[in-house]
């Protein structure tokens, strides 16, 4: 009993102390939360010092963090705020470029990435339009079909060693790239600066223990638990043995799951008073880190096919780089500008944590909102079009 006792309470406050040492170590500041938790993970996992007895506890937390989540991180998504010209115009290209770029790379490698292939393809759409949380729903929504903890945990690694470098690129010279494409030699100088730091740096958790923002959470928590119960009581009608599990020809519960939480926190959103739940986001993240630590325990490095690891990561690249450069491309025809092109390509690769990181490369401020805003309408579609990907995948 204590055993289990202290496993629930590490799940629920390493995130906190990761946090914590990402924000006091620089190097782990560069790194960041979610591959520290994915490296601490993974290192336990393969100490072999939790009980078998324990796995339900650690498939449990698994299960349950992605459900509450993804309403969470949604709540505070203003869809009309995409009506913006040119911030709306540079989100389509930019999740029309991934997914060209999954299908493209599929096409190319899908004979090296054996049968997870269309799950990886599936996953990584969800990834790289949305982001931790949706590839971890894409996965779950796929059900049997799904990568097994040690793939994701595979498909994970590589993804944060490819978006590490397309980081690295951007700030090393990329930026200056898609300006000189999209622009020409007449590139606007810009002074609009700011300091990354000031927002790295910041604690979204600080003020959590408030009165105000614990009746907030309290709101939050309700409302999110309420939209996985109902969208759990609609997926329990496309089980075996039901009439939808007849007509469909097989059980979609999971994908009604996924896509009911998805659609009811959109709903949601339309509500004035749920767009202002200012810790709604970061309370959701923080589950999400949790997910991260739960299935990184539960990944057997001895079992890993690290042959394959190199073409998920080649797969990634293609992903990753070609959605970048087709994005750029695509900018000057349709009227956007470069620097509203590439932080969208950024939001969408690294979720809006980066995006702060990005702006103050780019010496331009008013990117800043484009990013956040094409960021969060990213896990909007995530979820949508990772399981449209998925299908597309299975017949080519």
């Amino acid at each position: 009993m204590i055993s289990k006792l202290l496993l629930i309470l590490f799940y629920l406050l390493a995130p906190a102390g990761v946090l914590w040492v990402c924000r006091k170590v620089r190097v782990l500041k560069k790194v960041g939360p979610v591959l520290t938790l994915y490296i601490l993970g993974v290192v336990i996992a393969n100490l072999h010092i939790i009980p078998a007895d324990l796995h339900s506890i650690q498939k449990t937390f698994q299960d349950v963090m992605i459900p509450l989540a993804i309403p969470m991180m949604l709540f505070c998504c203003n869809l009309k705020s995409l009506k913006a010209g040119a911030t709306a115009k540079a989100f389509v290209i930019g999740v029309v470029s991934v997914a060209l770029m999954v299908v493209g790379g599929y096409l190319l490698l899908g004979g090296q990435l054996g049968v997870d292939g269309p799950t990886i393809g599936a996953t990584l759409t969800g990834q790289y339009t949305g982001g931790a949380g949706n590839f971890a729903a894409v996965n779950m929504m796929l059900d049997e079909q799904g990568l097994s903890e040690e793939m994701f945990a595979l498909v994970s690694s590589c993804n944060l060693i490819v978006s590490f470098f397309y980081l690295m690129f951007l700030m090393g010279g990329g930026i200056t790239i898609a300006r000189k494409i999209v622009h020409g030699n007449n590139i606007k100088e810009y002074n609009d600066s700011i300091n990354a730091d000031d927002f790295v740096n910041d604690n979204p958790y600080k003020d959590f223990g408030t009165k105000k923002s614990l009746v907030q959470l309290l709101k939050v928590f309700a409302t999110s638990a309420a939209v996985a119960g109902v969208s759990l009581v609609v997926s329990n009608l496309f089980k075996k043995g039901t009439p939808m599990f007849d007509l469909l020809g097989g059980d979609f519960s999971m994908v009604a799951l996924i896509l009911g939480l998805t659609t009811l926190s959109l709903i949601l959103t339309s509500f004035k008073q749920v767009r202002s739940w200012d810790k709604s986001f970061d309370a959701g993240m923080y589950l999400i880190y949790i997910f991260c630590l739960a299935m990184a325990m539960l990944a057997d490095l001895s079992q890993l096919d690290w042959k394959l690891g190199l073409w998920v990561l080649i797969y990634q690249a293609i992903i990753i780089f070609g959605s970048l450069a087709l994005s750029v491309l695509l900018a000057k025809p349709f009227k956007v500008d470069a620097d509203s092109a590439v932080i969208t390509s950024d939001t969408l690769v690294n979720s809006p944590i980066c995006v702060p990181m990005i702006a103050a490369a780019m010496k331009n401020k008013s990117t800043i909102m484009v990013g956040i805003t094409n960021g969060l309408a990213g896990y909007a579609v995530g979820n949508y079009l990772g399981y449209l990907i998925y299908q597309l995948l299975l017949v080519l």
